[in-house]
């Protein structure tokens, strides 16, 4: 029997190689930098059963159309009516969801007939500060400006011909979630978008 033993996975995040390139676009108008990996869940459950899961979430659920919500340990963005996209923000090493998140949630859903999957290595996320509507005005119709997209909404749509997931944090400040295969070509648009003289009119 063959002892060897694989060496321990580790995630990497496909935009750790673009780091330099959004600090050398980022300027007093507009800043651009990727977020640390974190974990993913998606959620289904039904309209009676959203109540079970505020407790573990710190949190009740968004249930109005294209929002999110944040407490200390997650972010909640609404996907559908009976579906969430539940991204781990604890920052408490001793709480910090893991796996331990996705357990919690499937106890008190016990019995329920809730579906959870874990979907960690789906996206990854890029934060826009600044003007982020102004840069992101060149590569989708949605108008992003903090009057009709303000703190606290969410969209799935394109972004650069690619499907992306729009959080409007605070102070003007845009997260998009895309996916892992798109990412680079994602962070290469915002790049390029972010250099055209026109982006710091």
């Amino acid at each position: 029997m063959d002892d060897t033993q694989l060496d321990t996975l580790v995630a990497r995040n496909p935009l750790d190689g673009h780091a330099g390139a959004f600090a050398a676009v980022s300027n007093s108008v507009t800043q651009i930098r990727s977020l640390p990996l974190a974990r993913h869940l998606n959620l289904r459950l039904a309209a009676d059963e959203v109540h079970l899961v505020a407790t573990e979430l710190g949190q009740a659920l968004p249930t109005r159309a294209c929002t999110f919500s944040s407490s200390e340990v997650a972010s909640v963005v609404w996907l559908g009516p009976d579906e969430w996209l539940v991204i781990d923000t604890s920052t408490d090493p001793a709480t910090r969801g893991g796996p331990g998140l996705e357990e919690r949630l499937r106890r008190v859903l016990a019995g329920t007939r809730a579906a959870i999957v874990d979907q960690s290595g789906q996206r990854v996320s890029v934060l826009v500060t600044g003007d982020a509507a102004g840069l992101l005005a060149k590569g989708t119709a949605i108008d992003m400006h903090p009057d009709a997209f303000p703190d606290g909404s969410a969209l799935q749509s394109h972004l650069a011909q690619t499907i992306v997931v729009l959080l409007a944090r605070e102070r003007g400040a845009i997260e998009i979630l895309v996916r892992s295969s798109f990412a680079r070509y994602l962070a290469d648009w915002l790049v390029d978008a972010a250099s055209d003289p026109a982006a710091n009119d």
